[in-house]
């Protein structure tokens, strides 16, 4: 089967989008075609490559096995395309190009702030997007090209031998409350005692929660009820202020929360901390570019000197 000389990016961009609306409509609608036109070029490229891509019943569209494996490669494509437009636009006009970068949101703001404006100095018109999101999440836009590089926790051996992770920092948990809470003064805690309040907390997909929640029922038996959980940061010390809730974050992003503002206080709390390495991740299947070695080796450098 010669792919080269049989798809198009119209094919790919057809099958790209049908995995993901999983309805000929919606694809027609962001493809500004007609259904019918949809489903005849569908026809054409299961005709043109003899098989079946997508299963079609009165109540279910999605797409086979074949489907799904063409579907993933066809986004690779795709965002590999749309990045090699962006940073040939971007060379012409004397621009080094830009990088989109998956983040998880205990990563150190330090360390992020301190690599990319070192990165910027050596690429003064580099420009970097961060996305947010959940560890396994940012692994898939990685895998599917739409991240060139991932700042997680994650152990990524589980997603395939495609996937490199070099190491930057160890990570530990730390508690915090607002600095008027009753166990704001206390010297030494423990996770019983830590049982005996509210929580605001981040979704249980982040290690944090995990973390939160084996050191609650280990040490009290039981896990009291969330309050409050919500994955933005700028709630949970804003639900911390009251005076009422305990929350729990990475120690670097406590430390910088605790320095950056005086109603913010780390607990003494004794126990389970387990630490888990803080890496940078890339496909290991693409090259790096000369802005992702530079953006990489920086933050190699910002993490060995923050």
């Amino acid at each position: 089967m010669h792919f080269k000389q049989r798809l198009t990016m119209k094919h790919l961009r057809l099958i790209s989008v049908l995995a993901q609306e999983l309805s000929i409509a919606r694809c027609a609608t962001i493809l500004y075609t007609s259904q019918s036109a949809v489903s005849r070029a569908l026809a054409e490229i299961e005709t043109l490559l003899g098989a079946k891509l997508f299963e079609r019943t009165t109540r279910q569209f999605r797409p086979t096995p074949l489907g799904q494996n063409l579907a993933r490669h066809a986004e690779q494509v795709l965002s590999q395309l749309d990045k090699a437009e962006a940073e040939f636009n971007a060379i012409a006009s004397g621009d080094l190009g830009s990088l989109n970068v998956g983040i998880i949101g205990a990563f150190s703001p330090r360390i992020l702030a301190k690599a990319t404006n070192q990165a910027q100095a050596i690429a003064p018109k580099l420009v970097v997007h961060f996305h947010s999101n959940f560890a396994d999440a940012l692994i898939v836009d990685l895998m599917r090209g739409r991240c060139d590089l991932v700042l997680t926790h994650l152990d990524v051996r589980q997603f395939g031998e495609d996937l490199i992770a070099e190491s930057l920092y160890e990570e530990h948990i730390s508690v915090l409350s607002a600095a008027n809470h009753p166990l704001a003064r206390r010297k030494r805690l423990s996770w019983k005692e830590l049982s005996n309040y509210p929580w605001v907390v981040t979704p249980v997909q982040t290690s944090t929660r995990r973390t939160v929640e084996r050191n609650l029922r280990i040490s009290a038996g039981q896990l009291n009820p969330v309050v409050v959980e919500t994955m933005e940061l700028h709630y949970v010390i804003e639900f911390l202020k009251s005076g009422k809730y305990l929350t729990a974050m990475s120690s670097r992003l406590a430390k910088w929360f605790e320095q950056s503002t005086r109603d913010i206080k780390i607990l003494p709390v004794s126990g389970d901390n387990i630490s888990s390495t803080v890496c940078v991740a890339r496909l290991a299947s693409r090259k790096l570019s000369e802005l992702e070695t530079v953006f990489i080796d920086n933050l190699k450098a910002a993490a060995k000197s923050t």
